[in-house]
């Protein structure tokens, strides 16, 4: 019966507590994210898998304090390490970004600077007071399968892989206790992206850091993840392990099916992934398109662990018997 939160004696390196996050516009707020709720331990490949516009990346955002200015947290927790950073002011988390948590972005294009070297980028990564700077980057750089003199050239000078490999060399190189991955190989191709995973792999046994991978590809995600999240409008609506357990949640069974190759994709429409903040109150976010719908689900439905590390936010469900 899955009715409370079990935590256990896991190593948690990043918890999530109720987090919910708004869009304040001029004449109403707009949920973005509502009532989300997970962890990720030391040494962990959590994998995070929705559609566009599910929150995936607002989430990434909130974690690292970096939301645009229209964007509130209206309540909730976000422990790094235990600490709540909600409760820190912007010179703290300067020094937690990059130290204790880093972040590697889908397009490195756009967060590498044109006009800086290789080199510059990593140096400016690096927040320790070791003064042989070159060396800590060469050494950054050969674990990323680059060559060391890759830090004399330009951003334009490398291919999308090398730029993505650089990002990870920025991410990884003051050793932080865990690494946000935010879609990082969306514009790779398959070769590539393959190697980028092997990569963050590889890293993570060497270096024992908690990766949290946000990606729209369910497919990837059960092939890399220790355990994975199911995200749809705003809601984490599943955990579970790949490899021990299928997912449950009738919206993550669509998901599975796609890529078991079975005829289950519905006529979604494509609705808004957000609601405004009453909609969200009202009823379960997957109500109007669940085949498996019943009266009841035309309420909130809390997300509720059936262990440490596994839950779920459905009804119809024998790993959730709340009613």
């Amino acid at each position: 019966m899955c009715l409370t939160q079990k935590t256990g004696e896991m190593e948690q390196i990043l918890e999530v507590k109720n987090l919910s996050v708004l869009r304040v516009e001029k004449t109403e707020s707009i949920s973005i994210l509502n009532d989300i709720n997970f962890m990720v331990k030391k040494g962990e490949m959590f994998c995070l898998v929705g559609e566009s516009g599910s929150g995936k990346t607002t989430l990434a955002l909130s974690i690292i304090k970096l939301l645009p200015k229209s964007f509130k947290i209206a309540s909730g927790e976000i422990l790094i390490n235990g600490k709540n950073i909600l409760e820190i002011n912007e010179q703290s988390m300067r020094n937690i970004r990059g130290k204790d948590i880093s972040i590697i972005f889908q397009d490195p294009s756009a967060y590498l600077d044109p006009l800086f070297t290789i080199g510059s980028h990593l140096q400016e990564s690096y927040h320790g007071k070791n003064e042989n700077k070159k060396e800590l980057i060469s050494l950054a750089l050969q674990e990323v399968g680059l060559d060391s003199e890759v830090q004399t050239v330009y951003p334009h000078q490398l291919s999308g892989g090398q730029q993505q490999r650089v990002m990870i060399a920025m991410a990884l190189i003051n050793k932080p206790s865990i690494i946000i991955a935010d879609e990082p190989t969306t514009a790779l191709d398959v070769l590539t992206t393959r190697q980028v995973i092997d990569l963050l792999n590889a890293i993570r046994l060497k270096h024992n850091p908690a990766i949290f991978f946000i990606t729209h590809d369910l497919e990837l995600a059960m092939k890399t993840g220790t355990r994975i999240g199911i995200m749809y409008r705003g809601h984490i609506v599943e955990i579970f392990k790949p490899g021990r357990e299928k997912p449950s949640h009738p919206y993550a069974n669509i998901l599975l099916g796609t890529i078991e190759g079975k005829d289950t994709i519905l006529e979604l429409n494509f609705k808004k992934n957000t609601m405004d903040s009453k909609q969200m109150q009202q009823k379960c976010p997957f109500f109007d398109m669940c085949v498996e719908k019943e009266a009841r689900c035309k309420k909130t439905i809390p997300f509720v662990w059936c262990d440490s590390e596994t839950g779920i936010r459905c009804l119809k469900n024998g790993r959730n018997t709340q009613v």
